[in-house]
């Protein structure tokens, strides 16, 4: 059985996300402030962690960041905030998706088991052994991490992915509607911003693993991996 932390402080919400999930066959934690739910994360493994923006004593943000420093477990941030800033601001922290209130418990469902199978894709994938290598670059698909020498660094679900599909194929360039919807599951709510975000991440962990730009921008087209600027 799967195991999900709900970090949610209203109190209401949260049981109801925690009892429809329950019934799907899922074991939920719940904490209703940030300080509990770091404590939880700590002393358990979860298979993905829900996580409301708002929290008392630390807010979702600042635990998103927290965890993603020690882990790659799939998070979804829960938002009031329905800005596209807002929602570049979940992805630029390290969530691999976000959900906006109010919304209907099938969405959230229909979220976590994409967020699920894209995880557990990724983590079987190995159809030419557990590394890709670019350069002096590698990446780790059991592991979830890029290691450059020896240096390494984790990868969310959806860094893994795109990652993948950009270093199988150096120097293709592939749009961004493409990339949205092969690394998020279809051009439901699709958004330039979501991709720009997770590219700007992964040059950011790459440029201060090696020094060296992998990713580069093709104007009018999408993005490429590999090759010169």
């Amino acid at each position: 059985m799967k195991t999900f932390l709900l970090v949610e402080d209203e109190q209401i919400l949260a049981k109801n996300i925690a009892f429809f999930l329950k019934r799907e066959g899922y074991e939920v934690d719940v904490q209703f402030d940030g300080e509990e739910g770091w404590a939880s994360y700590l002393g358990k493994s979860y298979d993905l962690i829900l996580l409301d923006w708002t929290l008392p004593k630390k807010d979702g943000l600042e635990l998103c960041k927290q965890i993603r420093k020690q882990s790659n477990v799939p998070i979804i941030m829960i938002t009031a905030k329905s800005e596209i800033l807002d929602k570049v601001i979940c992805l630029e922290v390290g969530a691999d998706d976000y959900i906006v209130k109010p919304f209907d418990p099938r969405e959230l469902l229909a979220r976590i088991h994409a967020l699920l199978r894209r995880n557990e894709t990724s983590s079987t994938h190995t159809d030419v052994g557990h590394l890709l290598q670019y350069d002096e670059l590698k990446l780790d698909r059991e592991k979830l991490l890029i290691i450059f020498k020896d240096q390494v660094m984790p990868l969310t679900v959806n860094e893994y992915k795109l990652m993948e599909m950009l270093m199988k194929k150096p120097e293709n360039v592939y749009s961004r509607e493409l990339l949205y919807e092969q690394i998020w599951g279809g051009l439901l709510g699709y958004s330039d911003r979501t991709v720009d975000v997770t590219i700007s991440r992964l040059r950011k962990k790459l440029m201060e693993l090696s020094g060296k730009k992998y990713f580069h921008a093709v104007r009018g087209m999408g993005y490429r991996f590999g090759g010169k600027s």
